[in-house]
């Protein structure tokens, strides 16, 4: 009857719990989204700083590099650090993308940027929602993902060097479409699996920002491909 009732008692808790993990992985992921749209839209009113970026290949090159740096970095060191010095970690590299994703505003004016915007957030939404409530096991579709994502980035590189038809390109860019709405699919199904097997463990603040690092990136790279296909 005790163990009947402690039961009882935990499930609440446990969904308590489970609720405040992707609440707060939701969170930190839209404050990063934040400060990117921010600096974004600071760099685009300063004409010489924006210029640099967009014509200065040395420049653009330095600010990807270390980029990847603090990506790798903070996703080999996440659990070793504290909660407020990855966030704060994680805000920086929001802001490092805000500055390296400004050059935007000499292609596209603010209006198709902001109707870009709520598509790739209605889209996020619903590749979300599928993860979410989605009851097959997408496991196994983690390697098959991480190689279609590293072919794809491969395949980019070629065609950014050798530029071919403008009909490629826009292959690419739904190819990459569907690869990063899959990736949000498996990343919220992820998220789940982690919030129920880190229940009650040390390191639940630091999964928190490695879940919102993932779908923040998802969700930039879904908003830059829908945008690209928009210049057709």
């Amino acid at each position: 009857m005790t163990t009947a009732r402690a039961r009882t008692a935990s499930a609440p808790m446990t969904a308590v719990r489970f609720n405040r993990f992707l609440a707060g992985v939701y969170l930190i992921m839209s404050a990063g989204l934040a400060i990117t749209a921010l600096v974004a839209s600071w760099v685009a009113t300063n004409e010489v700083l924006l210029l640099r970026i967009a014509t200065s290949p040395w420049f653009a090159w330095t600010l990807f590099l270390i980029q990847i740096f603090i990506v790798v970095a903070l996703s080999a060191a996440v659990m070793r650090l504290s909660p407020g010095v990855a966030f704060l970690i994680f805000l920086g590299y929001s802001a490092l993308t805000g500055l390296t994703i400004s050059t935007i505003f000499l292609y596209y004016s603010q209006s198709t940027i902001a109707y870009t915007f709520w598509v790739t957030a209605g889209m996020f939404l619903f590749a979300s929602l599928v993860g979410f409530f989605i009851k097959r096991d997408l496991s196994g579709m983690g390697m098959f993902l991480l190689l279609a994502l590293m072919g794809w980035i491969f395949a980019s590189f070629f065609t950014w060097f050798f530029p071919f038809s403008p009909g490629l390109n826009q292959a690419m860019n739904f190819t990459g479409i569907l690869l990063f709405a899959g990736l949000t699919v498996y990343d919220t199904q992820r998220l789940k699996l982690m919030a129920s097997q880190l229940e009650g463990k040390q390191g639940m603040g630091g999964m928190m920002v490695l879940g919102a690092l993932a779908l923040y990136l998802d969700f930039i790279n879904l908003f830059l491909l829908l945008l690209r296909t928009s210049r057709g």
